[in-house]
C-alpha cells in the first residue's frame, strides 16, 4: 500500500511539473531572450524602414524605425500620441509581435530615455479596433551595447496597427528591480563579484524601435 502511494505521488508531481513547464517553457530570462531575440541559424539583417509613412513589415523580417518629433500625431483611445503605422502583407489570424525598444541619450536631461509602446489594431478605414499594451517589458543590459527593453505581444486578426505611447506614461520611468550583489567562485578557484544594479529609464514621447512579426498556428502563441 505504501509503495502504491509513493508511486501515485511521484506521477502526480511529474504531471504537475510537465504542466508547469508547458505553461512556462523558458526557465530563465536568458532562455526566453535567446529564443525570441537571439542569433538565427541563418543570419537575418535588420532592415531600415523609411523615415516617414507606414512601415511595411514582412514575416520574420525585423525592421528598425524611429518615432521622432516629426512623426504624425492623432487621438487614440488612450490619448493623443505620435505614432508610426505598421502594415502587414495581408490580414493574419494569429501573429506574435516582437518589440525591442532601444535606450537613447536624452536631448533635454541627463542620462537615457526609452519609449513605452502601446499597440492599436486598426480597421481598414483607420479606426482603432483594439488596443494592446506592450507588457511586460524586460530590461536587457549588454556590455558595450545600448540597453534595451524587450517584449512580445500575440495579436489576432490583424493587418494594420499603430505603434504609439500614452500621454500618462511620459514623465514616468521604467524601473528595474534591484539585482542583489553576487559573489561566486570560478572554475579556477578565483572569486568574482558584481555590485547591486538598479536601473531607472524615463519614458519619452519619441523613441527607437525594432519590430518583427511571426505567423502562428494558434491564438496566443509565439511569445
Amino acid at each position: 500500500m505504501t509503495s502504491f502511494i509513493r508511486i501515485s505521488v511521484f506521477f502526480t508531481l511529474l504531471a504537475c511539473s510537465a504542466v508547469a513547464q508547458a505553461a512556462n517553457p523558458f526557465a530563465t530570462f536568458n532562455e526566453w531572450k535567446e529564443h525570441l531575440f537571439g542569433a538565427r541559424p541563418v543570419p537575418m539583417e535588420i532592415e531600415e524602414a523609411p523615415e516617414e509613412g507606414p512601415v511595411l513589415l514582412g514575416l520574420d523580417r525585423p525592421q528598425h524605425f524611429a518615432i521622432t518629433d516629426a512623426a504624425e500625431q492623432r487621438d487614440f483611445p488612450k490619448g493623443k500620441s505620435r505614432y508610426r503605422e505598421i502594415e502587414l502583407q495581408r490580414e493574419f489570424q494569429h501573429v506574435a509581435l516582437r518589440i525591442q525598444v532601444t535606450a537613447e541619450r536624452s536631448s533635454t536631461r541627463r542620462g537615457n530615455t526609452v519609449f513605452k509602446p502601446i499597440l492599436y489594431v486598426l480597421a481598414d478605414d483607420g479606426t482603432v479596433r483594439d488596443s494592446k499594451p506592450v507588457e511586460p517589458l524586460y530590461l536587457d543590459i549588454r556590455p558595450f551595447k545600448p540597453s534595451r527593453l524587450l517584449a512580445c505581444v500575440p495579436l489576432e486578426n490583424v493587418r494594420r496597427l499603430a505603434v504609439a505611447t500614452t500621454p500618462d506614461a511620459v514623465g514616468k520611468s521604467y524601473e528595474s528591480k534591484s539585482r542583489s550583489k553576487v559573489s561566486a567562485p570560478t572554475k579556477g578557484g578565483f572569486y568574482y563579484a558584481t555590485d547591486p544594479v538598479s536601473v531607472k529609464l524615463p519614458y519619452a514621447e519619441t523613441g527607437d524601435l525594432i519590430i518583427e512579426v511571426t505567423q502562428e498556428v494558434d491564438a496566443g502563441k509565439g511569445c
